[in-house]
């Protein structure tokens, strides 16, 4: 028998985003095992019956869930449309910004981390994070790109490469690893450093 969805309108999609909200405040609390629909749904003001009408199954949800997790609460607080034309600004902006979410709101990594775990047996969240990642890596190329051309990037750097290691980079600053507190902000400073277009040495006076 075929699950019934929901059908589209204001107050449907109303229901939806309050559905993804709640089980985002749940899974983050209690994690991705332990997040129950029973609860969420109960958080949300609705019943089981009418969550599964929006979503099927709890995998359904967790994936509404991840792209809220990634669109809402780690993209959307950065503010990057201000900088993405400078790209060496935007990327500063991320590093900085992740960093600062990582350590006021840990709770919202450490569901990424279940999900990333998680999407192992679960080949449409597997889809999902893989498509993020993909779009997140040709962004920072682009960023590198954008600042070679400006002459701000080592113009010798191979940018996929190096955007590689941005994107692993960031993704051990934001799991919190026992680290120094100056660590994020030194280790920001440093990539630019390396990242850094090196200067012509100063011609002496005659």
């Amino acid at each position: 028998m075929t699950a019934k969805r929901a059908k589209p309108g204001p107050r449907a999609e109303e229901r939806r985003e309050r559905l993804i909200a709640a089980g985002y405040r749940a899974m983050v609390r209690s994690g991705l095992e332990g997040a129950r629909t029973r609860d969420i749904a109960a958080e949300a003001g609705i019943t089981v019956a009418t969550l599964h009408y929006y979503f099927p199954t709890k995998n359904d949800l967790v994936r509404a869930v991840l792209e809220h997790t990634i669109r809402e609460q780690m993209l959307a607080p950065l503010r990057l449309d201000a900088d993405w034309e400078d790209g060496v600004a935007a990327l500063r902006t991320m590093l900085t910004g992740l960093s600062y979410q990582a350590e006021a709101e840990p709770g919202r990594f450490r569901l990424l981390n279940e999900m990333t775990w998680a999407a192992r047996e679960d080949t449409a969240l597997l889809a999902m994070l893989a498509t993020w990642h993909e779009a997140w890596h040709e962004t920072i190329v682009e960023w590198l790109r954008s600042g070679q051309r400006d002459g701000r990037v080592r113009g010798d750097l191979d940018a996929e490469a190096a955007a590689t290691m941005i994107v692993y980079l960031v993704l051990g600053m934001v799991m919190r690893p026992p680290l120094p507190a100056d660590a994020p902000g030194r280790v920001s400073d440093e990539l630019h450093r390396l990242l850094a277009a090196v200067e012509p040495p100063a011609s002496g006076k005659e």
